[in-house]
């Protein structure tokens, strides 16, 4: 009976060894009296508990026959057995709030889901686990760092940091998006577990990524309407200041000229002829509002034409374009997306790759239209400098919702990729192939006739 008491005092103290060997910081005198001081408490007091139990149990059955004595003392192990759990959990968090600190992690994180949940943003969401951090940590402060897209950081901060405080990286799949900086307590007593910081910075990590597409959405909504605002300047100055005046100085003319083939018909000609160069310049105009506003070849010759037409017009490199699936129903706006890439990055080639051939290939998926646009030219130059065509690119292939990305083609040369998802919200309905918004205009004529 020694033997089996000796044992169950052993394991219930061997935990107390391995639950507060990870630390970040080497040991001292200050900080092993706090590991002991803890230790004993939620350790030693059950171990106590549990001897004490056994052999009270004996002690009882001591005037017994060995049948009593054993089932006495099954009984006191088993009373402890259902004792020492409970009561090591309630002297653990007697501990904790000695030492004010909050050791289990479980705990924590499940404090903090529910701090997230509850927060009505992102933004919100993560100043409130920063804050929480602090709180259950008792640490004079804590912070987040958000990695943002210019580069600069986001910094969500509750508390005073002070000197060298704890720094933990925050990493979402693989990807950095920060760091979580939480300062050092203010009493030398204790010193923060590094297993309980990287289970928070699992946690913050998911938060912090919200948080940057939060951001990173504002910034993509901000963009489109000042590109939209700008789109409409440029439209009512064309027309106010271009259009409008020379419609207006047409019909002038036209006054003139029916003056004057009243009283000398011999000068009428001239006046025509200048009146039908005005026109054409007028219509040259007009042409270049719509085209701002969408490629009149998508209309006239569909995607498909359109880039063979596009591809005709490269000069000395020859481009070759292959299309893969259906393309002659896509939304209006990834139908636009797709042009304006395939030019962009067909313009780069001709302008800066001194390329002899260069392929454009179209796939679609049931989800998705695949864009790649390759060259035979000198690839990426070292450093890559992001310049406005790439830029633009991006954002076109942002704009419905996808992503573009450029690297270096194996052989030599540059492949432009990009993925555009076909689930865009569209007020109109999607193309049916070329001539399509000639026929609906047409057909709305009619039922007007």
């Amino acid at each position: 009976m020694a033997v089996a008491l000796a044992g169950l005092i052993t394991a219930a103290l061997v935990p107390a060894c391995r639950s507060h060997a990870p630390r970040p910081d080497p040991p001292g005198p200050r900080r092993g009296l706090g590991l002991l001081i803890a230790g004993t408490l939620e350790y030693g007091l059950p171990a106590v508990l549990l001897g004490a139990v056994c052999l009270g149990s004996a002690a009882l059955a001591g005037g017994q026959g060995p049948p009593v004595r054993d089932a006495a003392a099954a009984a006191g192990a088993f009373t402890a057995g259902v004792l020492c759990h409970p009561l090591r959990a309630r002297l653990r968090r007697a501990a904790d709030r000695m030492l004010r600190a909050e050791r289990n992690p479980y705990r924590l994180a499940d404090r903090l889901s529910r701090t997230v949940q509850r927060a009505r943003g992102p933004v919100e969401a993560l100043d409130g686990a920063v804050a929480l951090i602090r709180r259950t940590l008792h640490v004079p402060g804590a912070s987040v760092e958000i990695i943002g897209a210019t580069g600069e950081p986001t910094v969500h901060r509750d508390g005073e940091l002070g000197d060298r405080p704890y720094e933990v990286p925050l990493t979402w799949q693989g990807e950095p998006v920060g760091r979580m900086l939480v300062a050092r307590p203010a009493g030398r007593l204790r010193r923060l577990d590094a297993r309980l910081l990287g289970i928070l910075a699992v946690h913050m990590a998911d938060v912090a990524h919200g948080v940057r597409l939060a951001a990173d959405l504002q910034r993509s909504r901000e963009r489109i309407v000042a590109a939209r605002e700008e789109e409409r300047r440029r439209l009512r100055r064309e027309l106010h200041d271009g259009l409008g005046p020379t419609l207006a100085s047409l019909a002038m003319s036209v006054d003139v000229a029916r003056l004057t083939i009243a009283r000398t018909p011999a000068r009428v000609e001239p006046l025509l002829c200048e009146l039908r160069r005005r026109l054409d310049a007028a219509i040259g105009d007009i042409r270049d509002l719509v085209e701002g506003l969408r490629p009149p070849a998508l209309d006239d010759l569909g995607l498909e034409g359109a880039l063979r037409a596009l591809a005709d017009r490269c000069g000395p490199v020859a481009v070759q374009v292959d299309l893969r699936g259906e393309v002659a129903d896509l939304p209006a706006a990834v139908e636009v997306a797709a042009y304006r890439i395939v030019q962009e990055a067909l313009a780069n080639v001709v302008r800066h790759s001194r390329a002899a051939a260069a392929w454009v290939c179209l796939s679609r998926t049931p989800d998705a239209l695949q864009v790649t646009v390759s060259d035979s030219g000198s690839g990426l130059p070292e450093p890559l400098q992001v310049g406005g065509g790439l830029r633009s690119m991006r954002e076109r292939a942002a704009e419905v919702g996808g992503d573009l990305t450029v690297a270096s083609r194996r052989g030599g040369g540059t492949t432009v990729r990009a993925r555009l998802p076909l689930a865009v919200a569209s007020e109109d309905p999607p193309s049916s192939g070329p001539f399509r918004h000639r026929e609906e205009r047409r057909r709305g004529e009619v039922s007007m006739a």
